[in-house]
């Protein structure tokens, strides 16, 4: 008979099994055990050496460089650590130009979403506000220069009757569109003008007024000075008449007169006596 044991009669075999191993993640609670930064740990060990290789890191003021696949919260994580405030509205940024509140509040939402520290943010906006407030002043100057120009050129057209057909085109204005004729100087062209600056709405209301009569504008019969445009167009008649170019004709010398007055109106030179 074999020297090995034999069980007792009425014992059983019984298997002994292993208790079931237990993983890193099980051990942590219910919120860290779903951190997604917490999944690569397979144990203690690997997070005690990921900690203490960002302890060295962090110690040399370094930090880790931005990754393709990072997702949103390591991003996250990454701008507060560089100094992102909390939230848009701890944003403190001092401007002194065309900003205004409602394009601030976008761009403190715009700089919180990229990430941006105050300092980053500050400067940006500086630039933002710089930029626009010389936008405005050369923008400005564009429209004062257009403006100067559309008056002299009104100015050669109509001669020593500029003020008049100014006056003649602000009644015909009036006339037309009541209240609303205030339209006229205050909406912006796209050039920075005032709508009523430009010479041709001002020609418009001019060419309105005498289809409405310059005297229910004026408000008393009165005479028209006569224009550039006119007394150019009056010139020719003149010089094509017989007293004109008849030396011995009794009224030789008013056409030549009136000719030269007429050319002296085209020139803006004189006026109308």
């Amino acid at each position: 008979m074999s020297d090995e044991a034999i069980p007792a009669e009425g014992s059983q075999d019984v298997a002994m099994e292993a208790p079931a191993a237990v993983g890193f993640l099980d051990t942590l609670n219910e919120e860290n055990r779903g951190n997604p930064s917490l999944q690569k740990f397979k144990d203690v060990n690997n997070l005690a050496k990921s900690y203490t290789h960002l302890e060295r890191m962090v110690g040399a003021d370094n930090m880790a460089r931005p990754a393709e696949n990072w997702s949103d919260d390591q991003w996250g994580e990454f701008y507060n650590a560089s100094g992102r405030p909390e939230a848009p509205t701890k944003y403190e940024i001092s401007l002194e130009g065309k900003l205004g509140d409602s394009a601030l509040e976008a761009f403190r939402e715009s700089a919180h979403e990229a990430g941006l520290n105050n300092k980053q943010a500050q400067s940006i906006a500086s630039f933002m506000d710089g930029s626009l407030e010389k936008m405005a002043v050369e923008r400005y100057d564009h429209a004062e220069t257009l403006t100067r120009e559309g008056e002299l050129e009104l100015r050669q057209e109509y001669g020593p009757a500029f003020d008049q057909q100014l006056q003649l085109a602000e009644g015909a204005a009036r006339q037309l569109l009541g209240n609303k004729s205030e339209m006229l100087n205050e909406i912006e062209l796209a050039d920075g003008r005032l709508l009523g600056d430009h010479p041709d709405i001002i020609r418009m209301f001019s060419a309105f007024a005498k289809e409405i009569g310059e005297d229910k504008i004026i408000g008393e019969p009165t005479e028209l000075v006569m224009t550039s445009e006119e007394a150019g167009r009056k010139i020719p008649e003149i010089m094509a008449s017989g007293p004109y170019n008849d030396h011995r004709h009794p009224e030789h010398k008013t056409y030549v007169a009136e000719a030269a007055r007429l050319f002296r109106i085209q020139s803006g030179e004189a006026g109308q006596a």
